[in-house]
């Protein structure tokens, strides 16, 4: 930015500071507000943020509709993030957790289809950024992917794509899985660096020039032309029926596969749950103690992965549901082993959060009492205290996602939750568990106004399952890959301890599987 831009920039935001938003119309308010964020942000004026804080405020309270709610929450995630810009990274940034909620507020919107595409593209684009810095790569990966849906050459989404599947991959043991990944962010780089790709900014020419470096070395440690030739992205899949060929895919096309591959897209090498714990040391006579426990939680995901997939998809009664009387009162409601199998899958997928919660405790030795310890309260020793000092001290992204995926989960009615419809998972789990919860045939059903139960539709209650499955995948591989930091963190310390390599377990063969 030259001097003369700096100046003609910072006029234009005392001039709109000095006249202000009253009196003005609801679409000139809102067109006035972001302009003075962007402004703001890029001058690094804090007067000026504070300033545009104070309008998006003043607007929230007006309750602005449609179109223009999405503007805003965009406009005043970039406004939040504006007091964050140029500090250190730490786990704990308390404005973080905003300019998520209030971006996914944004996209979550009603009438965000109807938007333009480049601000779908850039609330999108924003959403991953914001979730990388909470270390969640798998989550960012996948809402640059639906930017890219959107516009497939949109250049800023194609160049953090590029990034993190580097970070991701150099986060992996398996030299082969992290070559396909070193290939895919080369084919993501060269997409973010061809006359095709679309940019939105000036600024963004810096991030070209990172992922142009990027792109350099990856060529100079990966024979790119060597995997062109035999593209590993297109082995086939080798099903044995109909029925497991459906299944492998579902879980394909919607990332439930226990393997990291599967975040590159919907492909078959990614078919079978792969991930395990990384190389750790542990006690001669306790070796697999850590191992057999992941292998536990793995087989628990993956039979509510099965469970959910049947109910749904088989739409017909089963034979247990023959002769069982029960009331077609309204709201109607779903009775059947189907939508039970539904249930048990969301109950499982909860489970898992407060079992690596008292995985991590063992691991990290943080002598939190067994019947206190939760995910949520996992990460401090009281919930007005700093985090703890074994975790805010590593630059571990694994357990760092794990910490901010923990928010996303709300038990209080007034948590600042990153995500607007997070406070339903554990509303659901709690009903679901202790008290009643109605799952109904239609949607948006009329419910009394004494009725006991919870009332979620047969529609959205799967849509929530699933969603709750999808965060048990990558709590489970954010685990994985952080104990792979925290073993490199520990090594130094272990400079002249003798160290003996046990051998590794014999894997269970699939007939023995019973």
């Amino acid at each position: 930015m030259t001097s003369e831009e700096r100046l003609r920039m910072t006029s234009l935001c005392d001039l709109l500071m000095k006249e202000g938003i009253d009196g003005t119309g609801d679409e000139d308010a809102v067109a006035r507000t972001c302009l003075l964020t962007q402004l703001a942000v890029e001058l690094g004026s804090k007067d000026s943020l504070a300033c545009a804080l104070s309008w998006h405020e003043f607007l929230e309270k007006k309750e602005i509709r449609d179109e223009l709610a999405i503007e805003l929450d965009y406009s005043r995630a970039n406004a939040i993030a504006g007091e964050r810009y140029g500090t250190e990274w730490r786990w704990e940034q308390p404005t973080l957790a905003r300019e998520i909620f209030y971006l996914r507020r944004a996209i979550s919107h009603q009438k965000f289809t109807l938007i333009p595409d480049v601000t779908k593209c850039l609330c999108l684009n924003n959403l991953g950024n914001r979730l990388k810095v909470a270390g969640r790569a798998i989550e960012a990966l996948e809402y640059w992917r639906r930017a890219l849906e959107v516009q497939p050459n949109f250049g800023m989404t194609l160049c953090n794509r590029a990034m993190i599947l580097v970070a991701y991959a150099e986060a992996l043991e398996d030299t082969g899985a992290r070559a396909l990944f070193f290939w895919v962010a080369h084919k993501e780089a060269s997409a973010a660096l061809a006359p095709t790709a679309s940019y939105t900014s000036s600024h963004d020419e810096v991030t070209r020039t990172t992922v142009k470096n990027l792109k350099e070395w990856i060529e100079s440690v990966l024979d790119v032309e060597g995997m062109k030739s035999d593209d590993p992205l297109t082995w086939q899949d080798t099903a044995a029926t109909d029925e497991e060929r459906d299944y492998r895919h579902w879980c394909l096309v919607n990332c439930l596969y226990l393997n990291p591959s599967n975040d590159l897209g919907p492909y078959s090498v990614a078919t079978g749950d792969s991930m395990g714990l990384a190389s750790h040391v542990v006690p001669v006579d306790a070796p697999y103690t850590f191992e057999n426990f992941f292998d536990q939680m793995k087989q628990e995901y993956v039979s509510a992965r099965w469970l959910l997939y049947e109910s749904l998809t088989v739409k017909m009664p089963h034979f247990s549901d023959r002769d069982v009387v029960l009331q077609a009162s309204d709201p109607r409601p779903s009775l059947s082993l189907s939508i039970e199998k539904a249930k048990t899958a969301y109950r499982i997928s909860y489970s898992l959060f407060d079992k690596i919660g008292f995985f991590m405790n063992a691991y990290m030795k943080l002598g939190i009492p067994e019947r206190q310890v939760s995910f949520r309260t996992l990460w401090r020793t009281d919930e007005k205290q700093p985090i703890r000092k074994e975790f805010d001290l590593t630059s571990n992204w694994g357990f760092c996602a794990l910490y901010w995926l923990a928010k996303d989960f709300s038990e209080k009615a007034n948590d600042d939750v990153a995500e607007p419809q997070a406070r339903a998972l554990s509303d659901i789990r709690n009903h679901i568990e202790h008290k009643y919860l109605r799952v109904t045939v239609a949607e948006s059903p009329n419910v009394p106004p004494d009725d006991l139960a919870m009332t979620v539709s047969r529609e959205q209650f799967e849509g929530k399952a699933q969603h709750l499955l999808k965060l048990a995948r990558s709590a489970l591989i954010y685990l994985a890959i952080g104990i792979g930091f925290e073993e490199r963190r520990r090594e130094p310390d272990r400079a002249g301890v003798p160290i003996a390599e046990i051998p590794s377990a014999p894997y269970l063969p699939d007939a023995e599987k019973m």
